[in-house]
């Protein structure tokens, strides 16, 4: 069985979600990431750099919530992999076009908003970094209009890793509604009973 060691409110919510899609059986082992407290011993003997998420599948250890969702999704879930090169290019293109120009951005703003301590944050700079969303969500809403998924017409891990991303969007004052196509994808995804379920047991 699967052992995900996972924390609400992070990262590891994408594999999370990956883990109800798939249906797999999984023990989850939560971690407490912002508390200050140590963290399990085992934990840390099996994954040193002490981040979430991180799997154990027999011998296969895997931390980096998107390493661990295209293993996951290729291992357990061709349906939401694919074959075909192309399309598995589009996957890794979407998963990493959120994480590593999207997520970056929306972290500047809770950052600014939420984690840093008052005295330290800058309203202006918040501001600003939600100005930097425009050109990437207008990219998403093209990429989505007429589509209700982001690649090959199905549902796939692309889909969870670049949803994950931009969920966190209107809650840092990002609204949606300027971008329909990606509002309309956002509620398609979150209204999945996987995606409900994984919610509620953070």
């Amino acid at each position: 069985m699967i052992r995900f060691y996972g924390s609400p409110a992070s990262s590891a919510g994408r594999t999370h979600w990956l883990l109800e899609e798939l249906g797999i059986p999984y023990e989850y082992e939560r971690i407490a990431v912002r508390t200050g407290l140590p963290k399990p011993p085992e934990f840390l003997a099996a994954n040193p750099t002490g981040k979430v998420p991180f799997i154990e599948d027999g011998d296969v250890k895997l931390f980096e919530s998107i390493a661990v969702n295209f293993y996951l999704a290729e291992k357990y879930g061709p349906s939401l992999w694919s074959s075909d090169p192309g399309e598995r290019g589009q996957i890794y293109q979407w998963s990493l076009w959120a994480m590593t120009n999207v997520q970056p951005i929306l972290l500047d703003i809770m950052y600014h908003t939420a984690l840093l301590p008052e005295p330290e944050r800058d309203a202006k700079q918040a501001e600003k970094a939600r100005g930097w969303m425009v050109p990437y969500l207008t990219i998403l809403d093209g990429a989505l209009r007429g589509k209700e998924y982001l690649v090959a017409g199905k549902f796939s891990v692309a889909d969870v890793n670049a949803a994950s991303v931009i969920n966190m969007a209107p809650f840092l004052g990002v609204p949606l509604d300027s971008y329909p196509s990606v509002a309309t994808w956002l509620a398609r995804l979150k209204a999945r009973p996987a995606y409900k379920r994984a919610a509620s047991a953070e």
